[in-house]
């Protein structure tokens, strides 16, 4: 049965961990354990800007390795979130200890410490189901986020999570991945590109 591949990540020494749709880490099924099972349906994976914790979103909610995955510890976002579909993860380039998440029913969750403490940043949103997540990788307190049915639509923040602004309808199809890209597109602003069902397509992030 073949993978749908929803999310990759690498590592130092060139360890490359795919996150798919079924059968996910198949090829690194030790990876999953050490108390957080095996894990199935892995939507996101990101690592801290120092490269050391690897973050894993999936239908169970979210797991930190800091091992390259040979053990997983899981990540409560809060006490009443402990088991939330986790959709998308990114983190800031310049802060090792910032990390954000987007959810299917909780909308968007930050840490400032590395993941031992989270708060939602919500404010703006239309809807709390989140399927991508970007940040700026040339201004970090800019990022979009990809909502889906209620409020669907692209939303930015300018200052990290403080407030959302809807600026998009967004793109075709579900949203898999979202990703900005230090790229000039001309027009101002750079290329913002969205995985889709029905491939990849990008915008000015100037809209």
């Amino acid at each position: 049965m073949r993978a749908l591949i929803t999310s990759l990540g690498a590592l130092p020494m060139a360890l490359i961990l795919v996150g798919a749709g079924t059968r996910s880490f198949a090829a690194q099924a030790h990876a999953a354990k050490g108390g957080a099972g095996v894990f199935e349906h892995v939507h996101a994976l990101a690592l801290d800007a120092d490269g050391r914790a690897l973050f894993l979103g999936a239908h169970t909610g979210l797991f930190r390795s800091e091992d390259g995955g040979r053990s997983w510890e899981k990540v409560p976002l809060s006490p009443q979130h402990a088991h939330l579909d986790v959709m998308a993860i990114t983190t800031d380039p310049r802060e090792p200890l910032v990390i954000y998440v987007g959810t299917h029913e909780a909308g968007v969750f930050k840490s400032t410490d590395g993941g031992r403490t989270w708060r939602e940043v919500n404010a703006g949103l239309g809807g709390l189901d989140v399927h991508g997540l970007a940040v700026d990788p040339s201004a970090p307190a800019k990022l979009h986020a990809a909502v889906r049915e209620t409020g669907e639509g692209i939303y930015r923040t300018t200052d990290g999570g403080g407030k959302w602004v809807r600026v998009d309808d967004g793109p075709g199809g579900e949203v898999k991945v979202l990703a900005s890209v230090n790229n000039p597109t001309g027009m101002g602003g750079i290329w913002l590109y969205a995985g889709t069902a029905e491939g990849l397509q990008r915008n000015p992030d100037c809209f």
